[in-house]
């Protein structure tokens, strides 16, 4: 991947590519943005522009040996570090290990802008625990005590660091301060704060801004063959996400937002039987989708929020989805939209630390039947 390939965050990569020009490239960088955002684009463009053999001012050649490798993620200079299932026994590790890495070089490339929820769902992967083992940990020391093959640099790749267990992160903290020489580590993390103090402390932070609507309308234009009012309203729906922006044209949004408003009619109406049913369709849908129906919903409730400051044309939607907007705006009142708009963050945080998705939303289902029928 080049840098080209991203779309705008101009400014980091100047500093980058500034950062080799003057020799002042440090040994561990973290790249710290949201899920969905450019910070794995950014760290495998980095690594291409260090290694590209015809470097230009502003980007990698795209076509020397070094940058073809990168292209097909086999540089043997490049490791990846990503979160998987752990061995049972330390002799499985290997095996894991070469399974999974096939895996994630398809991934990586195709798949440059998700999340660790998209990874989990990839693999099938839901009902096991992912995470960078203590084996992973000696794995990367092992590494970086080879001489690199091809390059100048040898560059570690570690893809949400917050998920090391205690044990992997304490066991490379030596490694990470004193590296051996032309060796790079580029963690790409979503979480920053998750991060031990120790780790964070080692390493130089790059705060990588969500993508702007415009950015994103532009890139689905320009590179993905997009109607304008198509781009625009994925860009709308993104939240800065580039991921979430790719999911949205790849499913009906219209589908989603019929669910919602059949969700919204059970609430209100005070249909347990459907309610229930609904909870079943949730809990039997992947984590991904959960959360982006979620992040969807709170969307149509800050447009339905918006739909109520009077004077103002603050709500982009149109048709069907737009009138119903601004007749929920109209029936439910801010303070009722922002009691639910708060009980579904909640239930958003709540899966992510592994919450039941049934029990999670059937609870949610209740409580916004109840802020709705009070």
């Amino acid at each position: 991947m080049r840098f080209e390939e991203i779309p705008g965050l101009q400014e980091l990569k100047q500093s980058l590519i500034s950062s080799y020009k003057q020799n002042h490239i440090a040994h561990a960088q973290l790249f710290n943005g949201p899920a969905g955002g450019g910070g794995l684009a950014m760290a495998m463009s980095f690594a291409t522009y260090l290694l590209c053999e015809n470097k230009t001012d502003s980007d990698a050649c795209g076509t020397c040996s070094n940058c073809q490798k990168m292209d097909r993620m086999i540089h043997p200079d490049v490791h990846f570090i990503y979160p998987k299932p752990s061995a049972s026994k330390s002799s499985d590790y290997e095996k894991i290990q070469a399974e999974t890495l096939k895996k994630w070089r398809v991934f990586a490339k195709e798949h440059t802008y998700a999340n660790i929820d998209d990874w989990v769902s990839y693999n099938g992967y839901e009902n096991k625990n992912v995470l960078i083992s203590k084996e992973d940990s000696k794995n990367i020391i092992r590494t970086v005590s080879m001489k690199s093959f091809e390059g100048d640099f040898k560059i570690l790749i570690i893809w949400y660091p917050e998920y090391m267990h205690p044990a992997a992160a304490n066991g490379i903290l030596k490694v990470l301060e004193e590296p051996p020489t032309q060796t790079i580590y580029l963690l790409v993390s979503y979480s920053y704060e998750s991060l031990l103090a120790t780790i964070r402390s080692r390493t130089q932070m790059f705060n990588i801004p969500p993508f702007s609507e415009e950015t994103i309308q532009d890139h689905l234009i320009n590179n993905r063959n997009v109607q304008p009012e198509v781009a625009g309203k994925a860009a709308r729906m993104a939240n800065g996400s580039l991921g979430k922006a790719y999911y949205e044209l790849e499913q009906a949004e219209g589908t989603a937002y019929e669910w919602f408003r059949l969700w919204m009619q059970y609430c209100l109406k005070g249909d347990y039987t459907s309610m229930v049913k609904t909870s079943d369709e949730f809990h039997g849908s992947s984590k991904p989708n959960q959360r982006t129906q979620l992040e969807f919903s709170l969307a149509l409730i800050r447009d339905a929020i918006l739909s109520q400051v009077e004077g103002a044309n603050l709500v982009n939607r149109d048709g069907a989805e737009g009138e119903f907007i601004r007749k929920f705006g109209g029936f439910a009142s801010i303070e009722k939209l922002e009691a639910i708009y708060n009980e579904i963050s909640s239930v958003l945080n709540n899966l992510g630390r592994n919450a039941s998705a049934k029990i999670a939303f059937l609870s949610l289902s209740i409580q916004c039947s109840r802020v709705l029928r009070a």
